[in-house]
């Protein structure tokens, strides 16, 4: 007569849990799908040439504000007019809203025509803020093929403080033909479109009126 296996059974299936849930814990890379995508940075690089007329006013550069499909860190791109996606094996370091504000604020420094420039939220008590709308960050191609071309536009607003008051507004708009359809030679684009776009920038707000007559802010 045959024993009863049922106490292996029931020493077996947990055994038999505990590995598979070891197995899975050690190995959760496996199931995940989050991919990892090699990051790039821009460096924008600004030449204003002969030294700027200084102004006394403090500026603050906001956070620029950006439709959800420019509002990430994904490196957008248009086959269409009304399309937009993104490359799958790139993404920047920052959101493209940070690159941009960071762009502006080294190049308004760089400038040496405000005594005191920062982002919105660094408690400087200033005369102006620059407030920014995202309004392209995209490589588009015009055809399947060829190398896209990168546009980049801004529509800047100068807001004296504390009245809120628009002083100005302007839009600016570079764009940059990339040299080749790899992802180093798109990411230059970008690099130059942005460069253009924030010294522009740059030298239409400091040739405003209002900043070059306003009194400095007192701490």
């Amino acid at each position: 007569m045959t024993r009863p296996r049922r106490p292996m059974a029931r020493w077996f299936a947990p055994g038999l849990a505990i590995g598979l849930a070891a197995l899975i814990s050690g190995c959760g890379g496996i199931f995940s799908d989050t991919p990892h995508r090699p990051l790039y940075q821009l460096k924008p690089a600004v030449n204003f040439g002969a030294p700027m007329r200084p102004i006394a006013a403090q500026l603050l550069v906001a956070l620029p504000t950006a439709p959800t499909g420019l509002d990430t860190a994904r490196v957008a791109l248009s086959r269409a007019s009304m399309s937009l996606d993104y490359f799958a094996d790139a993404e920047w370091a920052d959101s493209a809203p940070i690159i941009v504000q960071s762009a502006l604020v080294d190049a308004f420094e760089k400038s040496g025509a405000v005594p005191a420039v920062g982002r919105d939220n660094a408690g400087l008590r200033a005369d102006f803020i620059l407030e920014t709308e995202l309004r392209d960050f995209t490589a588009v191609y015009d055809s399947p093929n060829s190398p896209p071309r990168v546009t980049v536009a801004l529509t800047l607003k100068l807001i004296k403080i504390p009245e809120r008051k628009i002083v100005a507004q302007q839009r600016v708009i570079r764009q940059q033909p990339a040299a080749g359809t790899t992802i180093p030679d798109i990411v230059n684009a970008f690099n130059a479109a942005l460069s253009g776009t924030v010294e522009e920038a740059v030298r239409w707000a400091v040739g405003i009126p209002a900043l070059l007559s306003s009194r400095p802010s007192v701490s």
